[in-house]
């Protein structure tokens, strides 16, 4: 008899302590680093959504130039492109809330048909021996110290049967608000779903609508010297802000050396990445179109390419070509989404037409490093990378520092 009431006070113990590393275990899972992660995903394409949308509106107060609407059209889609990214995040985060819940659900019904089982062969003994099998327990000890002992272990389980009705009302308590939970997880699964029916909807609206902009710029020789004219307003923008990056970080450098040398401090020089050789490619593809001036097929006009544009599917990693810090990260007008490192010695490389951004102005790159995705955004037709390196702000041919 002895046995059989230490038996059941392990199982009770067992059975509460399995609970509590149980959520000891959820509360390291990866479920919630993933969630964490996506969260903080979340913020960053929030911001750049409220970036893009600012620029939307500029767009829309200049003239509306052929080459000005398709950046128009090309930040919609960037922006709606976001949004569906931020859509499937959060859709990701309640299927993974929805697939612990169902666990936890289980887990909670297997440990209260476990209880019920315990608490069941408590009240059958109860009920066919009343107090008896208890009497004679203590009847049969050998000696005081032994009715002690069991006296003991009578009052154990005892507290062990008001323990387990106790966790079994909470068990039942949990489950009932777990199952809500689930439910109002389903809910918003559902209205997930919706929005990004509905945003993939308006993508691929104003994705149809850009190449047909696009297909009628290829057709119409005005429409087309006219991009071309835009284009090469936004090359000039781009060496001007380059230039004018490249002049407010030496500024600031010598603002802050100055400081150090007021205060007695050592001075670093100004690092200097591209100790010369070759660049690495950006990225492994075909190239769609040489830098240099060449004239058009069709309309016999010139045109005057200032990188490389290298094709590949959306989403391809798009690397440093050398050591370096992020001089620039955002939208530019033709270029769309834009990365330019500073690899010091006045040499700058540029990655534009990227359909998401991977770092952060400031940061330090090495050779390499993945610093976005290929994608079409800006003025581009397709999916390719829009490639170009320029020294002291100037566009020089790539290929001669490739390998």
């Amino acid at each position: 008899m002895r046995m059989k009431i230490t038996a059941a006070l392990a199982a009770c113990s067992i059975l509460f302590t399995g609970a509590a590393a149980l959520a000891a275990a959820k509360s390291q899972s990866d479920i919630d680093a993933q969630i964490k992660q996506q969260e903080r995903e979340f913020d960053k394409i929030q911001k750049q959504i409220s970036q893009n949308q600012k620029k939307l509106s500029e767009t829309a107060k200049r003239e509306k130039s052929v080459t000005n609407q398709l950046n128009a059209l090309s930040q919609k889609i960037t922006v709606t492109q976001q949004r569906v990214n931020i859509v499937s995040l959060k859709m990701q985060k309640v299927k993974k809330n929805i697939f612990t819940l169902d666990a936890d659900i289980k887990k909670m019904n297997n440990d209260i048909a476990a209880a019920q089982k315990i608490l069941e062969k408590r009240l059958v003994s109860i009920y066919k021996y009343g107090g008896v099998a208890e009497f004679n327990l203590l009847m049969s000890s050998r000696g005081a110290e032994d009715a002690l002992a069991n006296s003991y272990l009578l009052g154990k389980i005892a507290e062990q049967d008001r323990q387990l009705i106790n966790y079994l009302t909470e068990q039942k308590r949990r489950l009932t608000m777990t199952q809500e939970e689930l439910r109002k997880e389903h809910s918003t699964l559902k209205d997930q779903n919706a929005d990004l029916a509905k945003q993939n909807k308006e993508l691929k609206s104003a994705a149809d609508e850009r190449s047909a902009v696009l297909a009628k710029v290829r057709k119409d020789k005005k429409l087309f010297l006219a991009e071309q004219e835009e284009l090469k307003k936004a090359s000039q923008e781009m060496q001007a802000a380059i230039k004018k990056l490249l002049k407010q970080k030496q500024e600031l450098k010598a603002k802050a050396d100055a400081a150090k040398r007021k205060e007695g401090k050592p001075v670093a020089p100004t690092p200097v990445y591209y100790k010369g050789g070759r660049l690495a490619w950006p990225i492994q593809g075909k190239i769609t179109s040489q830098f240099g001036t060449r004239v058009h097929p069709t309309f016999k006009t010139k045109i005057t390419h200032t990188g490389l544009d290298i094709a590949a599917p959306k989403g391809t990693p798009v690397k440093a070509a050398d050591p370096g810090e992020v001089l620039y990260t955002g939208w530019m007008r033709g270029y769309g989404q834009v990365v330019i490192i500073d690899h010091g010695a006045n040499l700058t490389t540029v990655y534009a037409h990227l359909s998401k951004i991977e770092t952060s102005e400031n940061a330090k790159v090495t050779r390499q490093t993945v610093i976005g995705r290929v994608g079409a955004t800006g003025v581009a037709t397709g999916n390719h990378l829009h490639f170009e390196v320029r020294v002291n702000g100037d566009a020089v041919n790539p290929m001669k520092y490739l390998k």
